[in-house]
């Protein structure tokens, strides 16, 4: 099962990749906002994005919170190497390092992993995620409105990010496929985290409006890490092997470390059009 889990996240990232990469090239070939929406390489991105989703939620049943978000965010290393290719960004040497250093926490990441028991949430735990989700919806479309720092919006996105990665383990999707949809239809937490999902796009998408997209990517990216990381490791049956603290902690640093530093690479720019070589759909509006 873990296998299973490493692999969907994997893939999720590739997929996510794949997406950003379809996406920008359609904004640079788009003479028009509309243009950019009606586009096959636009709509094919938004097929990957969506898959890179089911993939991550599939990933998230078998594998801990912390370990699943860190791989997922490392769809930053190939969107810079595969942009340097695609669009000719520079590739930095730090950009090498980084992707290195990601690679290497990934793997110390996965090989400190241990899951139990996935836990089965009672009446008190729906009530605290419709809540939290509540409280962030309040607080972030207040930020959204009056405030222009989009490293604070990136943060509350990441935190609503990791809220859909709490509500997935606290689903029940155990059973066959019609008591799996039947569930899905009447839980509370399944709305719950379609709820956390459409907040943090919508934070998310604000953010890429008011700041670059490097800070942007890197709150993000951290945030959505950490916060449901650590909730998984103290109260969603995660765990860390025996002995293997030290190589969590310094896989963590490394894996998120060189996201940081990728996420403020040339290459992230080119393909939010911060290169000014083409302009991101919602600016273009």
């Amino acid at each position: 099962m873990l296998v299973l889990g490493l692999l969907a996240a994997l893939v999720a990232a590739a997929a996510n990749a794949g997406a950003a990469m379809l996406e920008a090239m359609a904004t640079r070939r788009a003479t028009h906002a509309a243009g950019v929406v009606t586009s096959p390489l636009y709509l094919s991105g938004l097929t990957l994005d969506i898959l890179g989703w089911v993939l991550t939620v599939l990933a998230l049943r078998y594998m801990p919170i912390v370990a699943v978000q860190a791989i997922v965010s490392g769809q930053v290393v190939i969107t810079v190497i595969a942009s340097h290719w695609v669009f000719d960004t520079p590739l930095r040497r730090v950009d090498l390092m980084a992707a290195a250093a990601n690679v290497v926490g990934l793997g110390l990441l996965v090989g400190s992993a241990r899951t139990e028991e996935l836990p089965h949430s009672g009446v008190g735990g729906t009530v605290a995620l419709i809540a939290v989700l509540v409280v962030l919806a309040v607080v972030g479309v207040l930020v959204a409105l009056r405030s222009k720092r989009a490293a604070l919006i990136a943060f509350l996105s990441g935190l609503a990010f990791g809220g859909t990665a709490v509500a997935v383990r606290l689903v029940d999707l155990d059973g066959p496929i019609g008591e799996v949809a039947h569930t899905v239809a009447t839980d509370p937490v399944a709305y719950a985290l379609l709820g956390y999902a459409a907040l943090g796009l919508g934070l998310y998408t604000v953010a890429l409006a008011r700041g670059a997209v490097g800070p942007v990517v890197a709150v993000l990216a951290v945030t959505e890490t950490l916060a449901p990381g650590l909730l998984g490791l103290l109260l969603l049956g995660d765990g860390i092997r025996d002995g293997w603290v030290v190589p969590f902690v310094a896989g963590l640093v490394l894996a998120l470390g060189g996201v940081v530093v990728l996420a403020r690479s040339p290459a992230q720019a080119s393909l939010a059009g911060d290169d000014g070589v083409a302009r991101p759909p919602l600016k273009r509006l």
